[in-house]
């Protein structure tokens, strides 16, 4: 690998020649192993430039392994060959595999949608949300760009390699799922996770790796703050599945803030309503969950709702 290297670089000398030629006359372990790198360098070419770059790294890391071997004993050169050509068979049937998966979705503003990945997983996309999915040889990954999802991670039977290591991605952090279900949500200003099933493990810049329970929920601010344990006493953080918000003596304001997730209203209000209260159950699968909710809250709360301007206005009675 590394006589390749050299002499494609363009600076390797007629002195680099010379001595690459005596390389490969001093050992036909080192005629072979020439003869096996060209052919990858041929197949190399034939591959979709999406995998090129796996495809690199797992044969320089077997021809590191191979040259650390070499020095220790020289009746394991052969071992490193093999390893070069295994790593080089493992991602070329990574090309056709059926658990290999790259895509992206994404859901509109109300709407969400569920999908079934390549290993098995069940994903499901709540409203005004976007990810990537990147599914290889060794790694699953989710990249939650915006929004919020469920995760029910597949058992993953068809790997090559066995399991592969399940993440999601965020802006704050980096989640391992080990065996498990559980909601992410990426915020403006950070990410909240709550394990349902399961536990995950949440990977931050600055902090060693903290692990959430089932029933438990978490929120990473940034890469300088470890994650913070959350009380779920306002609101069932995964009844968005169901279609509904169920709020328990939930603020007023961070009511209306979850329900303009699945509606675009101008909503304006003063201090003291945002201050009250709301506990009840509010349907999200309908053309109008926002104002829906409002006409029923007004039922119950000492409230005034009228509209300027395009807007609603909310005043207390």
């Amino acid at each position: 690998m590394a006589w390749s290297v050299k002499l494609s670089s363009g600076t390797a000398s007629a002195q680099d020649q010379q001595d690459f030629e005596q390389w490969r006359a001093s050992d036909t372990m080192h005629e072979s192993a020439w003869q096996a790198l060209h052919a990858l360098e041929q197949t190399l070419n034939a591959v979709p430039a999406s995998s090129k770059s796996l495809l690199t790294q797992s044969i320089a890391l077997a021809d590191q392994q191979s040259q650390r071997a070499t020095k220790r004993q020289g009746r394991f050169k052969q071992l490193g060959i093999g390893a070069i050509a295994l790593f080089t068979l493992a991602v070329l049937v990574n090309q056709f595999a059926p658990w290999q998966q790259q895509a992206h979705f994404a859901t509109p503003l109300g709407q969400q949608a569920g999908y079934t990945l390549s290993d098995g997983t069940r994903l499901t996309l709540n409203t005004n949300t976007s990810v990537d999915i990147h599914y290889a040889l060794l790694k699953r990954e989710i990249v939650l760009n915006a929004g919020e999802i469920y995760v029910e991670t597949g058992h993953d039977s068809q790997a090559l390699l066995g399991r592969r290591a399940f993440w999601v991605k965020t802006r704050q952090a980096s989640l391992q799922a080990i065996g498990t279900r559980f909601s992410v949500y990426q915020q403006e200003t950070g990410t909240r996770l709550h394990v349902s099933e399961g536990i995950v493990a949440m990977h931050t810049q600055s902090h060693p790796p903290v692990r959430a329970y089932a029933h438990e929920s978490y929120r990473m601010q940034d890469a300088n703050t470890p994650p913070q344990k959350e009380a779920l006493s306002e609101q069932d953080p995964t009844a968005w599945l169901e279609g509904i918000i169920v709020a328990k003596q939930m603020r007023l304001d961070a009511l209306l803030a979850e329900l303009l997730r699945y509606q675009a209203l101008p909503v304006t209000y003063d201090r003291e309503v945002a201050k009250l209260t709301v506990s009840g159950v509010f349907q999200l699968n309908r053309a109008d969950p926002a104002e829906h909710a409002l006409q029923t809250i007004a039922q119950t709360l000492p409230i005034r709702i009228s509209r300027r301007h395009d807007q609603i206005v909310i005043r207390k009675k």
